[in-house]
């Protein structure tokens, strides 16, 4: 949002300026070459030869994050915030069925678009719980829509890698397989 010229490019985020730093976020386009979150930067420069690495700001993503939630709590009451970039809430009961809850993230949507930025937007996933709720967001990413239906379950999870839900990584799936 703040370097339009960053755009459509590889991008690693790093906390300080060497190669023997790792990524602290990664854009889209780096992480399609295999650069992600804990990756050294040396290595991603390997990875992604044309990788654009940038200081992290954080004062200014605080400042985006406190816009985003007051964004948000414009259309929903927010439940819980998870991270600088995570937030759940718990939709009021007559916003719960799948058209009021699709409107209000068509609202979010706009309302980031038009009050944070063009460069800002959010995957969402509605769900019957939190848990359920981030593993949706992650299927469509970037700027998604999943919904996972209680009528539905568990339909779309079992087509998902023990990798993909929220808090197994490949050491926990490797003790779970085991």
């Amino acid at each position: 949002q703040e370097n339009p010229n960053l755009r459509g490019k590889p991008v690693a985020v790093i906390p300080s300026n060497t190669d023997h730093t790792c990524a602290i976020a990664a854009s889209y386009e780096a992480k399609a070459y295999g650069v992600k979150t804990g990756t050294i930067i040396r290595d991603a420069k390997q990875m992604c030869p044309n990788l654009i690495c940038v200081p992290a700001r954080h004062d200014i993503y605080v400042q985006y994050h406190n816009r985003i939630i007051e964004e948000i709590i414009k259309h929903t009451p927010i439940n819980k915030v998870w991270s600088i970039d995570e937030l759940s809430s718990r939709l009021p009961p007559n916003k719960r069925n799948k058209e009021a809850a699709c409107k209000v993230v068509r609202n979010i949507k706009q309302g980031l678009w038009d009050n944070v930025g063009t460069a800002i937007s959010c995957s969402v996933g509605l769900a019957p719980n939190s848990l359920l709720g981030k593993i949706a967001s992650d299927m469509q990413k970037p700027d998604g829509l999943t919904i996972l239906a209680q009528e539905d379950l568990p339909g779309p999870l079992l087509k998902l890698k023990l990798t993909d839900i929220t808090g197994i990584g490949k050491n926990m799936e490797a003790r779970l397989m085991r």
